[in-house]
């Protein structure tokens, strides 16, 4: 009985080896094909500047970053075209961003990572989310100034049916025209600095859909946290499972060496003690002999006898 305890024990502690053996091998695996997907996923929707400096495209002259596949390369050309002579006309740049990544950070910050790999200058960007269905434009320098979110929603009424309707073509020209246009308009100038807290600001809509105050931005920097934290780590992850999976094995061969946890007391019945019957077991026989004692006549002589076990000594009666 003792015999078979141990032995499904050390099977147990066998099997279980075996599993964390696998399991840690799918660790390993699955943080290999996640690395390869992260680094497919970065070259994906890494700043476009970066990916165009890799080609060997002069990112001075390039405008356009269609990452989402959504124009082919006669609309790419055209909208190029159009976005240089409309930027040095209004003096500044037109950008235009697109990207269908569905581990891209948020629009905000996707267009702050672009401006960054530029040097400081006047700038106006349009970014589409394909992936989320996002649209946002951001300005820097005097883009900032002329185009303000006023203009910027104005622009948003123009493209949303294009884009909706998938006419990207007509809707990238809408905004790159209308940003040149409100770069030569000095009326409203400063739209989103110049207003008083003791009113509401003029024009002020409530239920504006392009508002971006509700854009859940801590939400994204809590996944970014999320991502940088240990627990996802995958050599963290390894040494606890490594750590699990001694403790478990080591306490299954522990185990396996068995322990008599059995005494007299389990099978004894105290309620039932008695006498349950009785027999009698042929062990062995003995024989014993004993010579006959005979009349001796004469005077002299000795008497005594022999029995089984030897000599009987005997005294002289002479």
């Amino acid at each position: 009985m003792v015999d078979l305890y141990r032995n499904n024990l050390r099977n147990k502690a066998l099997h279980t080896g075996r599993f964390l053996f696998c399991l840690t091998l799918l660790i390993i695996m699955a943080h290999v094909l996640t690395n390869k997907t992260t680094d497919s996923n970065i070259v994906a929707y890494a700043s476009a500047a970066n990916l165009a400096s890799a080609a060997g495209i002069d990112t001075d002259n390039k405008r356009v970053y269609d990452d989402a596949g959504l124009l082919n390369s006669y609309e790419i050309e055209e909208l190029e075209t159009l976005s240089h002579e409309s930027g040095e006309k209004a003096g500044i740049e037109i950008f235009i961003l697109t990207h269908n990544d569905k581990n891209a950070t948020y629009p905000e910050k996707y267009i702050e990572d672009f401006e960054d790999q530029l040097p400081v200058g006047d700038r106006v960007y349009f970014l589409y989310d394909v992936y989320n269905g996002e649209i946002f434009m951001e300005g820097y320098g005097l883009a900032e100034t002329y185009i303000h979110s006023k203009r910027i929603d104005k622009i948003f009424d123009n493209v949303e049916d294009y884009l909706r309707n998938g006419y990207y073509y007509d809707a990238f020209k809408t905004y790159i025209t209308m940003s040149a246009d409100y770069m030569e308009d000095d009326s409203e100038l400063n739209y989103d600095h110049d207003y008083s807290y003791d009113k509401t600001p003029e024009g002020f809509d409530p239920n504006n859909e392009y508002s971006y105050d509700e854009y859940d931005y801590e939400g994204h920097y809590r996944k970014d946290e999320l991502q940088n934290s240990i627990l996802l780590d995958f050599w963290f992850q390894l040494f606890v499972a490594l750590v699990i999976g001694g403790i478990v094995v080591g306490a299954l061969a522990y185990r396996s060496s068995g322990r008599m946890t059995a005494g007299a007391r389990d099978y004894l019945d105290r309620s039932r003690g008695g006498l349950i019957g009785r027999r009698d077991q042929y062990i062995r026989s003995t024989v014993t002999r004993w010579r006959k004692p005979q009349q001796n006549t004469s005077s002299g002589g000795s008497r005594g006898g022999f029995n089984a076990g030897g000599f009987r000594g005997g005294t002289s009666s002479g």
